[in-house]
């Protein structure tokens, strides 16, 4: 059995416009809604009742920056190439962490709500996610969707400030085991 699904790709891009034309064009995915316009763009399907997004593209400030002398021609690695990465979907942040160690890969960031409660003004948290390498290094995520009663459950705890990570996540967990 699988560890969880394919979710999207997701590539890092220094203009959202630009990159969004592009991808769009490439892939005939039409650009959807963003919550976060002036950090995400994205790729998908989006009608009355559907909100689905195949291809997220990420603002970053730094334009990617290849060392010639740090490639391994012999090899083809490239140490600054890894500009893309998958997102998969799990339903355990956790036990995905510890099964993906099992065959090899490792943790890169631990695990944290998306965004943040208090991170960003009026951004309400979405989703619990940790950033993952396969044996090579290669990064992609873990993601699971937060559940209505996590997000209502997190809206009421971000009443009384701000906190750590960890807070926010047992917080999340506390409202998933309610139901």
């Amino acid at each position: 059995m699988a560890i969880g699904t394919l979710r999207c790709f997701a590539i890092d891009v220094e203009d959202l416009e630009v990159g969004a034309s592009f991808w769009a064009e490439l892939t005939g995915i039409p650009r959807i809604s963003s919550p976060w316009p002036d950090r995400f763009a994205y790729l998908g399907h989006e009608d009355d009742r559907t909100w689905q997004h195949q291809i997220i593209l990420h603002w970053v400030a730094t334009a990617k920056r290849s060392d010639p002398d740090a490639i391994d021609v012999a090899r083809r690695i490239d140490p600054a190439a890894n500009r893309a990465h998958i997102d998969i979907g799990v339903e355990d942040i956790d036990m995905a962490i510890a099964q993906v160690g099992r065959i090899g890969g490792r943790l890169k960031y631990p695990p944290t709500l998306f965004p943040v409660p208090h991170a960003y003004e009026g951004a309400r948290p979405l989703i619990d996610w940790a950033v993952m390498q396969d044996p090579f290094g290669n990064e992609f995520c873990l993601v699971r969707v937060l559940t209505r009663d996590e997000r209502a459950a997190l809206d009421a705890a971000a009443e009384h400030g701000p906190a750590v990570d960890a807070h926010w996540r047992a917080v999340a967990c506390g409202a998933r085991q309610i139901r």
